[in-house]
């Protein structure tokens, strides 16, 4: 089938299908829905404009978050006051970082290394994360991880997950400091902190064109400590608020998207998000983050590789 504003001929299935595994993959871990997004449109459909790519990822980016945030509040597992911090500031972030890439970006060719190399750097950092060494770090997050799991299997076993709620979060302070209960653990962080990472990664974001989990898991798992079962609920809604704010403003610089191309992805990604949050409560959170590790580093080092003429995506 022909799609003449993005200027490709693509198979509708093979959108719809593509799109499912990005809806999963980001509903499931909070990130890489971006990456994997631009990769399709990228490599696997073939659009050749730059400025279109990036908000046209965004839009997938944002799909995710309105299906699977729902799901994930329902089960408590989102750090409503985080997310809502991260997103006031990627609103600040948006507007700079599309701006920029807009204006000195608009080329496929100085677009795809900088989309490879951020991508690399970020998988390098969470392999890091997960020596041996690191893992010793945050022993009321892995407590927290193997009660959800050991709760999720007693639940599941029991016909009573409608439960789950009442292991999920719970806020006993809410304002510039905050704390909370997850699984029978505490967590503290102060609003600020969110606040700032979400201009800086909004900024990265927004000038890659992608939705920001690839930065906010990090951050959210390794800075604040988080368990990974609440990352992935607290990303999604931050990124809602930052990929509507950067998609606005490249459609308002002149930036085009393919609607019907757009209609089936995010079919797709509709589907792979109502799949995403119900399966990752049987995946171990450290599975959730080696996966995501995997991805990072097979994109990143497929576009700076392709930068020299190798091609491995």
């Amino acid at each position: 089938m022909e799609f003449a504003v993005a200027g490709v001929t693509v198979n509708p299935v093979l959108l719809v299908l593509w799109s499912v595994f990005v809806g999963y993959v980001y509903s499931t871990v909070g990130a890489a829905g971006g990456i994997l997004s631009g990769v399709g449109h990228i490599t696997i459909f073939g659009i050749k404009n730059a400025n279109m790519v990036k908000p046209m990822n965004q839009v997938l980016t944002l799909i995710s978050p309105v299906i699977s945030a729902p799901l994930y509040l329902k089960e408590r597992r989102l750090v409503v006051p985080a997310a809502i911090a991260l997103g006031l500031g990627g609103i600040v972030g948006a507007l700079v970082g599309s701006y920029l890439s807009h204006t000195y970006l608009p080329s496929m060719d100085t677009y795809r290394p900088f989309f490879g190399a951020i991508t690399l750097l970020i998988a390098v950092k969470i392999w890091l994360e997960m020596l041996p060494s690191n893992k010793d770090k945050q022993q009321s997050v892995k407590k927290a991880n193997q009660a959800f799991e050991e709760k999720v299997k007693e639940l599941k076993a029991a016909g009573r997950l409608n439960e789950l709620k009442n292991i999920g979060v719970q806020f006993s302070h809410v304002g510039i400091q905050n704390e909370f209960t997850f699984a029978g653990e505490t967590f503290k962080f102060n609003a600020v902190k969110p606040f700032i990472a979400g201009i800086l990664v909004a900024i990265l974001s927004a000038a890659l064109g992608v939705g920001g989990g690839f930065l906010l898991v990090p951050f959210l798992s390794s800075m604040l400590g988080f368990p990974m079962f609440i990352v992935a609920g607290t990303s999604v809604l931050s990124v809602l608020i930052t990929s509507a704010t950067s998609i606005m403003n490249y459609i308002r610089m002149g930036s085009s998207l393919d609607f019907m191309l757009l209609s089936f992805e995010v079919v797709g990604v509709i589907i792979g998000s109502y799949l995403g949050p119900t399966l990752s409560k049987y995946i171990k959170g450290q599975y959730l983050k080696i996966f995501l590790a995997v991805i990072l580093t097979y994109i990143g080092t497929g576009y700076i590789l392709a930068t020299f003429g190798i091609k491995i995506i």
